[in-house]
């Protein structure tokens, strides 16, 4: 089964401890990819109002609980596909698991529920993180297409979904 730790390490290298407060940022204020409009009572942000550094362990207990759990990370077996699951849950939420879905041909709700693990963990790893890439990138095109200012994150989003394949 799948280990958080690696998963959590590729993330932080996708999102960067960083304090971020871009003017086309959808989440405004972000700290290693916490967004404060999203997330507003987690307890690093008392840190960063503080004036001081949040913990790494604040960070990985957040992406623990929020995107880990969630996903049933522990419970799929390829730790490729966990990663990318988590990387892109973390990105862009329920959007992502949905994407995952349709791979999958199961339904689209966005939880990832028994039958959307059982159907993950039947899946081959190749074929399906091949196919989550292209719809991943599909995805953040069509973001940047209705919504210009979110081209600038082109770079970087199809950077990510490629990591997915490779």
């Amino acid at each position: 089964m799948a280990d958080f730790e690696p998963a959590f390490q590729r993330l932080m290298r996708d999102e960067s401890i960083i304090l971020s407060n871009h003017a086309a940022d959808r989440g405004g204020l972000t700290y290693a990819g916490i967004s404060r409009k999203f997330h507003p009572d987690w307890e690093g942000w008392k840190h960063i109002d503080a004036g001081s550094t949040p913990s790494t362990q604040l960070v990985r207990d957040f992406y623990h609980v929020e995107y880990w759990m969630p996903i049933h990370g522990d419970r799929i077996k390829d730790q490729r596909i966990a990663e990318a699951l988590f990387s892109q849950f973390a990105n862009m939420g329920s959007n992502a698991i949905k994407l995952a879905q349709s791979v999958l041909g199961v339904a689209d709700d966005g939880k990832l529920g028994p039958k959307t693990l059982e159907a993950i963990n039947a899946y081959d790893p190749d074929r399906f993180l091949d196919q989550l890439c292209i719809a991943m990138v599909a995805k953040y095109h069509a973001i940047g297409m209705s919504d210009k200012s979110q081209r600038e994150w082109w770079p970087g989003w199809f950077a990510r979904a490629l990591r997915i394949a490779s």
